[in-house]
């Protein structure tokens, strides 16, 4: 089964980048992990003298290449710069850091179970990279500039397979939830079931700061004029040239937001999208982050969500609060023995379980 973080990590390999009831913020995930210590587990960064990609860490003896660390880094800034929040790249190294251990863990504790990676998503999944890489050469021209190879690629890709798998077989089965509890959690949180005027909507984006030379502004702009005018043809779906040709991580799923509601996205993003009517398709709009084509195709005045419709949400709530409980008593149990090593400087030892 292919998870969310193996969409993301691939779409953000090119990337050169909770919800809520009624709506669904772009890119939510959870934060519970390892808090990391101060010496052994500041993420170690290769100076020029080191290999591009070299075991930077090892965990139990098994090793995280500096490419691991990179690509899970590159996709929590793809969700943060979606979002419209400031990224600290100190911190976020340490995050991504973290969740490097965490998972490399998790995989272990899966192999230990006899769980393997499904092949045929692990070559699904390696096609869409392939695809969004502009084919299987220039994938590979890819990862070798960041000192990594096709081989190496694959193995983290089936990691995250493992994980999945891991998290299916594993995990959800524990995990329980009455009608009784749905409706008493929809009865004691009124306020949850509030929703505002909301919009279903779907981006492509083009990276460029904006401080970029004018250039730089220009050509990245004229990439977004060219998808605009691609999706204005009405020969394609807006998803497939957002599928196609957007740089976010949102485009493996065709530049779906999600439900937005006003002000949830950074200006000018909200105030385009609520000028549009489903089926339209925004100017190209520029933010801080680059510049945007925007659409949506459904739009919902602020109202009060019954029951009936809220229960689904509800359920998958609980469940990931449990599955997640879970997931932080075994690591707990996992690190109390684990053996961290910091390869490039450092000390040894093992991180402890908190909140990041």
């Amino acid at each position: 089964m292919r998870t969310t973080l193996t969409i993301l990590i691939i779409a953000c390999l090119f990337f050169s980048a909770a919800p809520s009831f009624g709506q669904q913020s772009a890119g939510a995930e959870q934060n519970q992990g390892i808090a990391t210590q101060q010496d052994p587990m500041t993420p170690p960064a290769p100076s020029a003298a080191t290999a591009p990609n070299p075991v930077v860490l090892r965990v139990n003896g098994d090793p995280i290449l500096a490419v691991e660390i990179s690509m899970v880094m590159q996709t929590l800034q793809a969700q943060l710069i979606e979002r419209g929040e400031e990224v600290d790249q100190r911190e976020l190294a340490q995050v991504a850091t973290q969740r490097a251990i965490e998972q490399k863990l998790l995989v272990q504790e899966a192999l230990r179970f006899g769980i393997e990676a499904d092949e045929l998503e692990v070559a699904r999944s390696a096609q869409m990279a392939e695809q969004q890489a502009g084919g299987r050469a220039a994938l590979e021209a890819k990862l070798k500039s960041a000192g990594s190879d096709y081989e190496q690629f694959l193995n983290i890709i089936r990691e995250f397979e493992i994980l999945g798998a891991f998290v299916e077989k594993q995990i959800k089965p524990n995990v329980n939830v009455t009608e009784e509890e749905v409706a008493a959690y929809y009865k004691d949180n009124p306020e949850v079931f509030e929703a505002e005027d909301r919009a279903h909507a779907f981006h492509m984006i083009f990276i460029v700061g904006e401080d970029a030379e004018a250039a730089v502004l220009a050509t990245t702009r004229a990439k977004a004029e060219a998808a605009r005018k691609r999706a204005l043809t009405g020969e394609e779906d807006f998803t497939a040239v957002a599928r196609d040709l957007s740089e976010g991580p949102s485009a493996p799923s065709g530049g779906d937001l999600g439900w937005v509601t006003r002000g949830a996205l950074v200006s000018p993003l909200s105030e385009t999208i609520f000028s549009l009517q489903p089926g339209d398709i925004s100017e190209v709009v520029q933010s801080r982050f680059g510049f945007h084509v925007l659409t949506i195709n459904d739009r919902r005045p602020a109202e009060t969500i019954n029951l009936e419709l809220a229960a689904p949400q509800i359920e998958d709530l609980l469940r990931t609060e449990r599955a997640t409980a879970q997931m932080g008593e075994l690591l707990e149990t996992l690190i109390a023995t684990a053996k961290v090593e910091n390869l490039l400087g450092g000390t040894t030892g093992a991180p402890a379980v908190g909140t990041n």
